[in-house]
Order: structure tokens, then sequence, then C-alpha cells
């Protein structure tokens, strides 16, 4: 098996079982909705504590006190819903995100574990990796 067909292999495999955020993360009954433009947002600069959610325009979209509220908000626009359901709470907000992002470490971990033991020379681990969370609509920030 080459690289290629591993990353695809993967792909296949495993595109069912990814897990989905915020829903497959969000246990609070208490959340505040967010209305979201429907395209790719990125995040901007900090500026004294405050973030910037940019469109890929570079147009501010929104602008959020904490790091971790910012980051839930890219996380799960990553499907470009026009809303999304937010915990009320910033320790609730920080603890999906930790959460979801530990998921995300262990699943490269686990990517990394079976590419370096199908192919133990490789250095395009990085390029593989990429590609297997690219298709799966998966990025950590």
């Amino acid at each position: 098996m080459r690289e290629k067909e591993f990353a695809k292999n993967w792909v296949q495999l495993k595109r069912d079982e990814i897990k989905s955020f915020p829903g497959d993360f969000l246990s609070s009954s208490q959340t505040d909705e967010i209305k979201l433009p429907g395209k790719v947002l990125i995040l901007g600069s900090e500026l004294f504590g405050t973030y910037e959610l940019l469109d890929e325009k570079g147009n501010e979209f929104l602008k959020v006190e904490d790091i971790y509220k910012a980051k839930y908000i890219l996380y799960a626009n990553m499907n470009k819903p026009l809303s999304i359901k937010c915990p009320v709470h910033p320790e609730e907000i920080k603890s999906v995100v930790k959460s979801y992002e530990n998921y995300l470490d262990d699943l490269l971990d686990q990517i990394k574990k079976e590419f370096k033991s199908q192919f133990p020379e490789s250095k395009s681990f990085p390029e593989i990796s990429n590609y297997i969370f690219n298709s799966l609509n998966l990025k950590r920030h």
C-alpha cells in the first residue's frame, strides 16, 4: 500500500465514525443561539483581550472576549451553518472546546501510529495527516 492509498483508506474507514462538533460534545441545556454567516470564518487578531472572527475577505463578523468562545464558533462553523447553539457559561465553552481538541489530538495520534507502523521511514506524515483532516472536514486551532 502506498501512502496516498493509506490516506484514502483511512478517510473511507473513519468518515462515519467522526464525531460532530458541537453536537457530540455539548451536554448543556443552557445555550444561546449565535447567528452565523453561512461561510468560512477565520480567527483574526487579538486586541486587548478581544478576538476577532473574520470572513474570508477579512471583514469583521464578530468580536468575542474569550479565545475558547472564538474557537467554539470556528469549530462549530466548519459546515457553515446559519446558526449554532453555544453554552451560556464560559467554563462550559472551555470544557467543550478542550474535549474536542483532545479528541482531534487523539485522532491525529492514532493516524500517526498507524502511518508509522506501515511507513516507518516516511517523512510525509504532515502532508498525509493534512489530507486526512481536510477530507474529513476537520481543523485544529
